[in-house]
């Protein structure tokens, strides 16, 4: 979808990427669907935590469980930003708003503190950018505040670029600088201007050999880069290249029909109807126990209109 950067991760150990972080329970439950299962195992990991990342994961899994919700999790809207910033703003809870300040400052307070013993520690780096960048993704995708979302965004970018700096293995951190080259790279010039007056102008081919790059070699970061590097290629009308992805996703998370469904659209843009149609008909299996019928339904009736287009 953290397209949209979406973020989402787990406890480490303090100066290393945990290389086997998205086997471990808390993701596996976020990324197939079970949202309230993946906060309690995050809640559980935050009273052991001294690095900021557990917190960070909270604060994100909250807020896309929100989303997920209100129905604004799927491929159309990070293909159709524009238009999802004009839908009214997706509110949390005033208990899960408390919960997600909670978390990002006690992220940002871990890590600050890792970064006043050693200013040039690249993970406490990437932590602190972490809370950043989910923050960003509160104002954009909830709150609708695209400005404070840039503001928010920009910080993040910087505190990545300078973790990779010193830590050239810390792929991870390549992920938020290559989504903003590919977005600002895909202006047209005349708004590009005025991010040469801040000093960023993108580079949008930079940006998508960044994504590959996190796709294919990252830790934490990794999943999110393979659901955008889908998205982009779909974007650019290449849903030849997007597919392997989305079925890769959809094979490893068996309950998220998100991935599914996005398997579906993709066949669909490369007009494989039959293939789609076998696909669609697997949204009903009872493994996909997230999708509620009303949505399933909302799926049934869009899909329908896209065959006869």
């Amino acid at each position: 979808m953290r397209r949209r950067e979406f973020v989402a991760g787990g406890v480490t150990a303090a100066g290393a990427v945990r290389a086997d972080w998205l086997q471990a329970e808390a993701p596996q439950k976020l990324y197939n669907l079970d949202y309230a299962a993946a906060i309690f195992a995050f809640e559980r990991e935050c009273k052991t935590d001294t690095t900021g990342d557990a917190h960070n994961d909270l604060a994100s899994a909250l807020l896309y469980w929100t989303l997920f919700k209100a129905d604004a999790l799927d491929g159309a809207v990070a293909l159709g930003i524009s238009d999802y910033l004009h839908k009214p703003k997706v509110k949390l809870s005033a208990e899960d708003k408390a919960s997600f300040q909670k978390a990002t400052a006690r992220g940002e307070e871990l890590a600050r503190e890792r970064l006043a013993k050693n200013p040039n520690d690249a993970t406490a780096l990437y932590t602190l950018g972490e809370a950043f960048t989910t923050r960003a993704n509160l104002a954009l995708l909830a709150e609708k505040e695209w400005r404070v979302a840039l503001k928010m965004g920009g910080e993040a970018r910087k505190l990545h670029t300078r973790a990779m700096e010193l830590d050239k293995n810390l792929i991870d951190a390549l992920l938020v600088p290559s989504v903003h080259e590919y977005i600002v790279g895909s202006l047209p010039i005349y708004v590009k201007a005025v991010g040469f007056l801040v000093g960023f102008t993108g580079d949008k081919e930079k940006g998508l050999a960044g994504l590959r790059t996190v796709a294919a070699s990252g830790s934490r970061a990794k999943l999110e880069a393979q659901v955008l590097m889908a998205l982009v290629e779909r974007r650019e009308e290449r849903p030849e290249r997007a597919l392997p992805i989305m079925r890769s996703l959809e094979k490893q998370y068996p309950t998220n029909h998100l991935y599914r469904r996005e398997v579906v659209n993709l066949l669909l843009d490369m007009r494989k109807k039959e293939e789609a149609r076998n696909e669609f008909a697997q949204l009903g299996d009872p493994r996909y126990r997230f999708l509620r019928r009303d949505r399933l339904e909302l799926y049934k009736q869009e899909f329908e209109a896209r065959l006869r287009a």
